[in-house]
C-alpha cells in the first residue's frame, strides 16, 4: 500500500466511518421501534455501514501485515511486540465484530420469518413479534455503538504509535534470520 493510499485510509476513511456511525447511532436511538427503523432506512444504512467497516478492517489488517515481519506475528516496526499485537488485535476485533453484527441481523430476520410461519395463534405471534423487534432494535443500537467504539480505539492506538509504524526500507527478509 503506497503512502497516499495509507494516508487516505487513515486520514479519510477511518474518520468518515467514525462520523457516519455517530450519526447512525443518533438516528437509531431516536427511533422507538425496529419497524420504524426499517421504514426510515436506518436498518439498511446500518447494514451498509457495517459492510464498509468490515472492508475497512480487512484493508487495515492488510496494511498492518506489510511490515516485516508482520505485526500479527509479533514483528518489530519500532514498537514492542505487545503494542503491535494490540493494534492488530483491535483491528481484527473490529473486522470480526462487523461481520458478526451482519450475521446477527440476518439471523434475526430468519427468526422472524420462521416464527411467523410457525405461530398458529395470532396473540402468541404478536407477543413474540414485539419481543423479537425489541431485541432487533437493541442489537441494532448495540452494533452501531460497538463499531464506533472499536473504530475510535483503532484510531487512538494508531495515532499514539503511528510514528513507529513505518516499513524499514533497508531490511531484507533474509536479515530476519
Amino acid at each position: 500500500m503506497d503512502v497516499c493510499a495509507r494516508a487516505d485510509l487513515l486520514n479519510k476513511e477511518l474518520i468518515e466511518r467514525i462520523e457516519s456511525l455517530k450519526e447512525l447511532s443518533e438516528r437509531a436511538q431516536a427511533l422507538p421501534s425496529f419497524a420504524e427503523a426499517i421504514e426510515k432506512g436506518v436498518v439498511a444504512a446500518v447494514r451498509a455501514e457495517l459492510t464498509r467497516c468490515f472492508r475497512l478492517g480487512v484493508r487495515l489488517e492488510s496494511w498492518l501485515n506489510t511490515y516485516q515481519p508482520p505485526l500479527s506475528s509479533g514483528g518489530n516496526a519500532g514498537v514492542s511486540a505487545e503494542v503491535q499485537d494490540g493494534i492488530f488485535q483491535n483491528v481484527h476485533a473490529m473486522t470480526s465484530s462487523s461481520g458478526d453484527a451482519l450475521h446477527r441481523m440476518l439471523a434475526f430476520e430468519k427468526e422472524h420469518a420462521t416464527m411467523r410461519t410457525k405461530c398458529t395463534s395470532e396473540q402468541v405471534w404478536l407477543r413474540y413479534k414485539a419481543m423479537l423487534e425489541d431485541n432487533q432494535m437493541h442489537d441494532l443500537c448495540k452494533s452501531v455503538l460497538q463499531m464506533q467504539s472499536e473504530l475510535m480505539l483503532i484510531g487512538n492506538s494508531l495515532l499514539n504509535n503511528l510514528q513507529h509504524l513505518r516499513a524499514d526500507q533497508d531490511s531484507r527478509v533474509s536479515a530476519m534470520y
